[in-house]
This record gives structure tokens, C-alpha cells and sequence, in this order.
């Protein structure tokens, strides 16, 4: 017999919320009953208005708070208290835009992010942390049919940065028991 009191939601986090994925990804956690806090910093790697759609689907929902912000200048521990779950989806896309003066944008985005995200997690009791990795770690391979277990070796530095945030979870796992997976997207399409 419920007695007037509300079971706690599970409160998620979602970096890169406003991207193709990241809205998708919290309007599946909404309609499971999360809570859920979404950040994105609108990175330029696709036109805002697209964004801003993204989340006009998600700010109509009373679960939901979206924080405009760079996950390297704002408060990790105030973002991440009572979360269950980080879903890190924010990062630098694009092979090509990955060489030559464009390098910084990679490792902020990517690793430095991804770094700070963990150290801002390491004293919390996750379930989980999922970080979203890409197929470009699997770089130039003959090993085929590509497996999770198959040889890394990127051929970009877009590849490098996320195979390096890879081993950061990785690494964050062994040392401080941060429960981590990394999930290795190849072309996601859908709706939008």
C-alpha cells in the first residue's frame, strides 16, 4: 500500500543532450520515469536550430532541467549529486576537422571532458557510466568482421582523442572503481 510517498525517480545525466543522440537518448530515459539533467555547450559541428529543436521536445517535460554549458567550466559535483547514471555523449565529432589547429577543440572536448567528468565521479556511487566512443578507434583495420575485442588503431586524431578517453574510463574503472563501459558507435540514424 503506497502511503503517500513517492518512490525517488533515478536521476541520469546526459552530456551532448541537445545532439542527435543525446535528445533521443533523454526522451527514452523521460518516458522510463528518470529524472533527468541534460548539459550541451552547442558545439558548431551542426546547425543550432537543430538543436534547439532537440530540446523543445524535452523542455516541455517537467523532469527535465537542461544546463547550457561546458563541461569544462562548470561545477561537475553540483551537476553530478544524486545522479545514478552519466551518459557522456558530448565530445568533438568529425574525422577530417580533427587535423592540424583544430587538435585543441579534439582534446578539450574529448579528453580533458571526459577526465574531468571522472575525476567529478570517482567519489560517487554510479551505477553506471557510459561514454560514447566511436568506431574510429578501430581506425585502419584487417581485422573483419570488427569486434569489441578487435586491434585499435585510429588514422586520425578524432579516433586518437576518443580511444585516449576510452582508456581514461578504463583506467578510472581499475583505480577508483568507477563503474564505466564504453560503447564504440559506428553511423547512428534514426528520426530528425
Amino acid at each position: 500500500v503506497n502511503r503517500g510517498k513517492r518512490k525517488r525517480a533515478v536521476k541520469s545525466l546526459v552530456t551532448g543532450v541537445a545532439g542527435f543522440i543525446g535528445s533521443h537518448l533523454a526522451e527514452k530515459l523521460l518516458a522510463a520515469g528518470h529524472d533527468v539533467i541534460g548539459i550541451d555547450n552547442f558545439l558548431d559541428n551542426y546547425a543550432g536550430s537543430f538543436k534547439e529543436k532537440n530540446l523543445s521536445e524535452l523542455s516541455v517535460h517537467g523532469n527535465f532541467t537542461f544546463v547550457r554549458g561546458d563541461l569544462l567550466q562548470c561545477d561537475l559535483k553540483n551537476l553530478l549529486r544524486d545522479v545514478s547514471y552519466v551518459f557522456h555523449l558530448a565530445g568533438q565529432p568529425g574525422v577530417r576537422s580533427s587535423w592540424g589547429k583544430e587538435f585543441a577543440r579534439y582534446t578539450d572536448n574529448n579528453i580533458r571532458s571526459t577526465q574531468l567528468l571522472l575525476e567529478a565521479a570517482k567519489e560517487l556511487k554510479l551505477t553506471k557510466f557510459v561514454y560514447a566512443s566511436t568506431s574510429s578507434v578501430y581506425g585502419d583495420t584487417d581485422d573483419l568482421p570488427m569486434r569489441e575485442e578487435g586491434g585499435t588503431r585510429p588514422i586520425s586524431p578524432y579516433g586518437a582523442t576518443k580511444l585516449a578517453a576510452e582508456h581514461l574510463c578504463h583506467l578510472y574503472w581499475r583505480a577508483f572503481g568507477v563503474p564505466t563501459v564504453s560503447l564504440r558507435f559506428f553511423t547512428v540514424y534514426g528520426p530528425r
